[in-house]
This record gives C-alpha cells, sequence and structure tokens, in this order.
C-alpha cells in the first residue's frame, strides 16, 4: 500500500469523475461556518488541554457560576477566524505554558475540524484557582 502524492488525481481534485454533470468549481458556492461553530469547537479543545479550566460567571464581583469549559468569542473571517478566550489556570500550573499549549491546540482542533486557519488566538487568564483533588475538603 502506498501513501497517496500531491500528484494524486483524488486529492487535487481533478478527478474528472467527480466533476461529471457539475457546475464549474468557480461557480459552486462555498461553504461558511458559524461564528458560534467556532466558539463551541474552541472552547472544548480549550478544555482538553490540562490545567485550562473556565471561569465563573460575575456580579458585582461576586461568583454566580462556575464553568468547566473556558469562555469563548469568535468571529470568522473567510477561512480565517479571530478567538478570544477567557479562562482560568489551576495554581500552582505554569500559567505561560498552559496558555500556550491553549493557543496551539485550539489552532490545531480549528484546522482539523472545520478547515480554517486562526488569524489569532487571544488567551485571558481571570483567575489561578488551588487546584485540589476530590477527596480534599475544605477545613474550616
Amino acid at each position: 500500500m502506498t501513501a497517496p502524492t500531491a500528484a494524486d488525481p483524488a486529492l487535487d481534485g481533478g478527478d474528472s469523475r467527480l466533476d461529471d454533470g457539475l457546475a464549474p468549481r468557480a461557480d459552486r458556492g462555498r461553504t461558511t461556518v458559524a461564528d458560534r461553530v467556532v466558539e463551541r469547537i474552541a472552547a472544548a479543545a480549550a478544555a482538553e488541554v490540562d490545567a485550562a479550566t473556565g471561569t465563573a460567571r460575575r456580579v458585582l464581583g461576586v461568583a454566580v457560576s462556575s464553568a468547566d469549559r473556558p469562555r469563548v468569542t469568535a468571529r470568522v473571517h473567510g477561512d480565517e477566524a479571530t478567538v478570544e478566550i477567557d479562562m482560568s489556570v489551576s495554581w500552582p500550573a505554569p500559567v505561560r505554558q498552559v496558555t500556550r499549549r491553549v493557543r496551539e491546540h485550539v489552532g490545531e482542533r480549528l484546522v482539523s475540524l472545520v478547515g480554517l486557519r486562526s488569524a489569532r488566538v487571544d488567551v485571558h487568564v481571570a483567575a489561578l484557582p488551588l487546584e485540589r483533588s476530590p477527596e480534599e475538603k475544605r477545613v474550616h
């Protein structure tokens, strides 16, 4: 078994069997990906990185909810996306390394799942919660 090459007609779309009865490639239209789709993919990808967690929603400085996943906003422009991620990094994990891994992983997932290339992935770290094991209880 051989690996396909760039000259393989199935890879470059040159297979005439695929073009029979279809409009020319330039007239076929295009696929667009909604901003919300990119937001959900980016949030799931960021949550896959160790020590990256969500941020609690706050009202007047008081946490009113907890979040398992980072909050994400995204804008799609053609084949590029601008992504902003609000997240926490579990202490004592190194913040710079975790945020770098989040940027890289989100970019890779956007390329592999929807064919976008991320023009920019901004990461905002809102908190450094203490990492606790589930068995660990707080002493009052």
